[in-house]
């Protein structure tokens, strides 16, 4: 080898040097920079559901879990719906309509793949309803409400139309009474969460079945009717409701049960109500400004007997709500007798909520020995 090819030879020499050098110096800096918590090389979290497709018919679920490096961390992860999603309750999907539903996982800010939730229905389609659809037409009033008299007597003008005749043993008045002035002993703390439900609402008004609304006076009592019409031929009943109710303990409790038998499989959830009609009282009206003391009430709501925490939403009858398609299920509460009640006008109203939250059903019996059972289409 000469002088110039051994001068070339060792300039190739140090630049691989250098080249191994600078590789190495930099895993030795990953190195370091990893140990010292400046560099995450972790994967990303993994989501995994336990069921990609779900029947509404067969009353499922998925599950979903989060893991990440290997280690469930499930209960650290948010579980986030990709899209507008009904039914996702921590990390189960619970779902109320057909369709595909998407998601993702986050943990410490870092997001996850995606899984697909194919949801579909197998039952049946329902033509017509087995059970007699019934009504539940709230009023909203106080006695301290000077219009509110004249808004029941136009309300009941509207229900003594021949129109409705056919309809009237079906269409279930209950009057909640507002506590606004503090001037009202018949108002319960639920009164203002059902009145909040609805928007340009004043006193007094209306509700058809927790959907529709209406003030009862000037136009406003134009729009009853045709809510009540929409109830009957819009929305047709997908459960029947039976309720019974007995006198227990010397007649200081009631034993009420209600029973729901489903023909679609959804969620559904149920308020008790205890409705006393013709109490004597206390009303302001425009002949007496003072308050008329021998006004006579009608419907009155006493008590809310499923649990109520600031929210009208009434109770679940299965652990997740759903009733599958034919089957029936049952729930009974203990209602403690208020001395103030007259029970011969007295009577127990059960409520059945569809997914949505408006009234697809109900039932009515008498509060002493009732037993409604279910209401079916002769």
């Amino acid at each position: 080898m000469n002088a110039r090819q051994e001068r070339v030879y060792r300039i190739y020499m140090l630049n691989d040097m250098k080249i191994i050098r600078n590789i190495l110096m930099t895993v030795v800096s990953a190195v370091l920079l990893a140990c010292s918590g400046n560099i995450d090389t972790s994967s990303v979290p993994v989501l995994e559901v336990s069921d990609t497709e779900i029947d509404l018919a067969a009353e499922s679920q998925a599950v979903f879990t989060v893991t990440y490096n290997g280690v469930d961390v499930t209960a650290e992860a948010e579980i986030i719906p990709a899209q507008d999603v009904q039914g996702l309750d921590g990390r189960t999907f619970r779902p109320v309509a057909i369709g595909e539903a998407a998601f993702y996982a986050l943990y410490q800010e870092k997001e996850s793949n995606r899984v697909t939730v194919n949801v579909i229905d197998t039952a049946p389609v329902m033509k017509e309803s087995a059970y007699d659809r019934h009504v539940c037409l709230v009023e909203f009033t106080g006695a301290w409400c000077i219009n509110c008299p004249e808004g029941y007597d136009k309300m009941m003008g509207v229900l003594s139309k021949p129109s409705l005749a056919k309809y009237k043993e079906k269409i279930h008045l209950c009057a909640f009474h507002s506590d606004l002035e503090g001037e009202d002993t018949l108002a319960v703390p639920a009164t203002q969460d059902v009145f909040k439900l609805f928007s340009g609402l004043a006193y007094p008004s209306f509700s058809t079945d927790l959907r529709d609304s209406g003030i009862l006076t000037a136009d406003g009592i134009s729009d009853l009717q045709p809510s009540i019409m929409a109830s009957f031929n819009d929305y047709p009943a997908h459960c029947g409701v039976a309720v019974s109710s007995s006198l227990k303990d010397g007649g200081s409790k009631a034993e009420v049960t209600v029973r729901v038998k489903s023909e679609l499989a959804t969620d559904y959830r149920v308020v008790v109500l205890v409705v006393q009609d013709k109490i004597k009282g206390w009303q302001k009206t425009p002949l007496y400004s003072e308050g008329q003391p021998d006004y006579s009430h009608s419907h009155v709501v006493r008590k809310v007997v499923t649990s109520y925490s600031g929210t009208f939403t009434g109770e679940k009858m299965t652990d997740d709500g759903r009733i599958a398609a034919g089957q029936e299920v049952s729930k009974t509460w203990t209602v403690d007798i208020d001395s103030r009640w007259v029970l011969g006008n007295t009577e127990i109203y059960a409520l059945v909520l569809d997914k949505d939250r408006y009234v697809n059903n109900m039932n009515v019996c008498h509060i002493d020995g009732g037993d409604s059972g279910y209401d079916t289409i002769k």
